[in-house]
């Protein structure tokens, strides 16, 4: 089983994606990806915008980006303009990160970013690395032959859309998933568990998950 929480979820999703195109065997059985990062290309996403600053801010995201794939965070007014991203890329008929498959609720109020704007140098730098399916996952060109998915998602939190679409993502390659969401969860929730109840109830409800698809009792 692989499993991680916000950056931690991001490896977790990319070492599946890479052990399942090196044929390892034995084959991972189960990834448990807990408000994961899941991408790099759009840092105006609903959530970003109306959860900015309840625990990770989008600046925050922005930088991390940059000093992963950069080594610095000089260009992180880029990343939250989605200036980093071409023009002709988010002109693109299929869309790498597609909102309309947002819960609707979600899209109250959001508005499109401009698809006119954007560094078509720092993209032609950084394309490789950004749409490197082991940085995101979600932009991979096939999510087919990865393990049982479990995804757990707050509404309070900028990383809650990504993760909303990378389970649409991995239900429509066919993979089972278990997408448990809270709508009033927060990011780094789970950290609380043996604080607040409504983080225990949530944590059981995972532990349940694994027992469940992991465990084999054998009289």
């Amino acid at each position: 089983m692989l499993s991680g929480q916000s950056a931690g979820g991001n490896l977790a999703a990319a070492i599946a994606l890479k052990l399942r195109d090196d044929e390892f065997q034995p084959a991972i059985k189960m990834q448990v990806l807990i408000y994961p990062v899941v991408q790099g290309l759009d840092f105006r996403l609903p959530s970003m915008i109306q959860n900015d600053g309840l625990i990770l801010e989008r600046a925050g995201m922005a930088e991390a980006v940059g000093f992963y794939l950069e080594g610095n965070n000089n260009n992180k007014e880029a990343y939250l303009n989605n200036d980093h991203v071409s023009p002709a890329v988010k002109k693109m008929k299929v869309p790498y990160i597609d909102v309309t498959h947002l819960p609707s609720k979600y899209l109250v109020n959001y508005e499109k970013p401009s698809a006119e704007t954007g560094n078509d140098t720092m993209w032609n730098e950084l394309k490789d690395k950004l749409l490197n399916p082991y940085f995101s996952p979600l932009v991979a060109d096939r999510l087919d032959g990865l393990p049982l998915s479990y995804m757990f998602t707050a509404k309070y939190d900028v990383l809650r859309d990504e993760g909303f679409l990378y389970a649409h993502r991995l239900r429509n390659a066919g993979i089972k998933v278990e997408h448990d969401h809270s709508e009033i969860g927060i990011h780094a929730m789970l950290l609380f568990h043996e604080s607040l109840p409504e983080a225990d109830v949530v944590f059981q409800k995972l532990i349940k998950f694994m027992v469940d698809n992991l465990y084999v009792w054998k009289p």
